[in-house]
């Protein structure tokens, strides 16, 4: 092994990244230590390096369960903000409203757009064009606040066990069909049909049943009281019932068919895809011609496409460094806020090693976490603590077990459960040597470097974790059928549109239990935070859920980021930069009252 002192002096001699520099600093043996320094000593050089960084960045969105959405919530009898959310930017009105119409925006996206199917928007580069392409029966604005949308009005009984949508009349599908309830009963009975196996079907499992009573209303019965259902069921996007049941749901997934302001005119799922706009739209035609989100896996391209006017705006953030760069650039106006979802390493609970609980702990002793959060993400994150972010209130819970950096805790955590070093410095128990595998996502120029900067905190204390890399897709079924070890990426166990409910992502049966964690009492806190409609009521159920996940710790819990978003100052109807409360992704819903003007 290197001397530390040569390391510190070869390597702070050259030229390079962060990212270069964790590369060549693991091919040479530095330890944590050193290439904490290292990362220190290269910020001032650490600039235009990264444009030239060939690393792929091809990553989820991840945000969510669903997407990136949060609100606060209160009640199935919560109220609907009946003002005018989409207010346009200060000046706005310096332009005439004919003038408006025209031009193409161009969205970037960091891997492939594989379905524009609603039950896949998960990712938000697919979540940008399908909500683009369908509406729900309300939304979620970026304050949060329940908006109509296909339901002009609704009303819920006093026992929160019936709601009855009264639906706009003269709404087209693209293909020119009118949308009535039967889509409504033909959606909400797709997703119930356990049969289906939907991505969304969590969000039905509490309605007894769907009726038209006319066209134009739509009535839900339920089993039983569920507390997230305005924000989960009643938001999902309709498809047109009408192609949906004569393509099937694998065939909907490239060629969709709904009511929002545009219409697929192209497609490509690794290169772009291409909206028009929907002429019968009805909210009225969109300003633009066209919404285009290109395929841009490198973060440093999708940057640098940007700042040459050939892009107007990124569905993903870059690395922190350009974030940062873009802030202060006067051509750009950015969107800073904190995310509710969790950035994290999800752990197979099933696998040999990753099973036992004392490996889990020891990996959260072991790793510095906020380090990572200074050197890798220039500080813009705040520390995990378990499953929900701290700007959850009041759902958050900060009285959970900590776990502060202490290698020699990790190290007695393992002894005491029989994980002894061996010979090549890896531990091991039973012959089972302390190994697992992390499948990052395809050239996560965000990410590899806190999954090389965590591999060499673990390799401290004698974890193995090697680092492989594979597309999102082939991850995501892997942690499913319980073939990959480990991956990391960001995605949210609660906190969706500030629901706190994490049953998607929890519950031992869900579908997306990214962790295969089975655990009884989290299942029935799950059950019975839905069946709380008072908001007081429900914050204990969510604070020992917390409590439970800081204590076994199924995931790796890093950080939640500060969420970047930028747009070009050419894209006006924007709001006010202080006027946004979730995540920038959200104003990307808002494009059909976006217009372009001239430099």
């Amino acid at each position: 092994m290197a001397d530390p002192r040569d390391l510190e002096k070869i390597l702070t001699a050259l030229p390079m990244s962060r990212r270069l520099l964790l590369k060549r600093a693991a091919l040479l043996g530095a330890t944590v230590p050193v290439v904490g320094t290292l990362l220190a000593a290269c910020e001032d050089d650490d600039t235009d390096d990264d444009v030239a960084d060939d690393i792929d960045d091809d990553e989820p969105a991840v945000d969510t369960d669903d997407t990136d959405d949060v609100a606060d919530t209160d009640d199935d009898d919560e109220p609907v903000d009946d003002t005018d959310d989409d207010e346009p930017a200060d000046d706005a009105d310096d332009v005439d409203d004919d003038d408006r119409y025209g031009g193409e925006i161009v969205i970037l996206g960091h891997h492939e757009i594989e379905s524009l199917s609603p039950d896949d928007r998960g990712p938000t580069v697919h979540w940008a064009m399908i909500t683009n392409i369908h509406d729900g029966l309300v939304a979620i604005d970026w304050h949060y606040e329940i908006e109509h949308e296909l339901a002009h009005d609704y009303e819920v009984t006093d026992d929160g066990m019936e709601y009855t949508f009264h639906l706009e009349e003269g709404v087209m599908f693209h293909d020119g069909e009118e949308f009535t309830a039967e889509d409504c009963v033909y959606n909400f009975e797709f997703h119930m049909d356990e049969d289906n196996a939907t991505v969304l079907g969590g969000d039905y499992t509490a309605i007894d049943s769907v009726e038209a009573v006319d066209d134009y209303t739509f009535v839900v019965n339920m089993s039983e009281t569920d507390a997230s259902f305005l924000r989960r069921a009643a938001k999902n996007e309709i498809v047109a019932a009408h192609h949906h049941e004569e393509i099937g749901e694998d065939n909907y997934k490239s060629d969709p068919i709904g009511t929002g302001p545009f219409m697929v005119e192209d497609y490509s799922p690794a290169e772009f895809c291409r909206l028009a706009a929907f002429e019968d739209h009805w909210r009225g035609r969109p300003y633009v011609d066209y919404l285009t989100e290109e395929i841009i896996p490198e973060g440093s391209v999708r940057t640098l496409q940007l700042q040459t006017g050939e892009a107007h705006s990124i569905v993903w953030p870059p690395v922190i460094d350009d974030d940062l760069e873009l802030e202060e650039d006067p051509d750009f106006d950015s969107y800073v806020v904190p995310t509710l979802s969790l950035n994290h390493f999800p752990l197979n609970n099933q696998h040999e090693v990753l099973s036992d609980v004392a490996v889990r702990q020891a990996m959260l002793y072991a790793t510095d976490r906020d380090q990572v959060i200074d050197d890798v993400f220039l500080g813009a994150a705040t520390k995990a603590t378990a499953n929900l972010a701290p700007t959850l209130e009041p759902f958050y819970n900060p009285d959970v077990k900590e776990y502060p950096y202490d290698p020699e805790m990790a190290e007695e955590v393992l002894e005491e459960a029989g994980w002894e070093l061996n010979g090549n410095g890896i531990r091991e128990r039973d012959g089972v040597e302390c190994h697992f595998v992390c499948t990052a996502i395809t050239g996560d120029e965000a990410r590899l470097p806190e999954a090389e900067v965590v591999q060499q905190y673990l390799a401290a204390v004698g974890i193995d974790m090697e680092i492989q890399e594979a597309p999102l897709a082939t991850i995501q079924e892997g942690q499913r059928d319980g073939t990959i070890d480990a991956s990391l990426y960001n995605w949210t166990y609660g906190g969706t549109d500030g629901e706190p409910d994490g049953t998607a992502t929890l519950h031992s049966t869900a579908r997306n239990n990214w962790n295969l964690w089975e655990n009884d009492r989290v299942d029935e806190l799950l059950n019975l935070g839905l069946l709380e409609v008072d908001e007081d009521d429900r914050v204990p159920i969510y604070h020992e859920i917390q409590e439970i996940v800081a204590e076994e710790a199924p995931m790796l819990f890093m950080m939640y980021w500060d969420w970047f978003q930028h747009w070009s100052v050419n894209v006006q109807g924007r709001p006010d930069t202080d006027d946004l409360l979730s995540t920038g992704s959200t104003l990307i819903r808002y494009i059909r009252d976006f217009y372009l003007v001239e430099d």
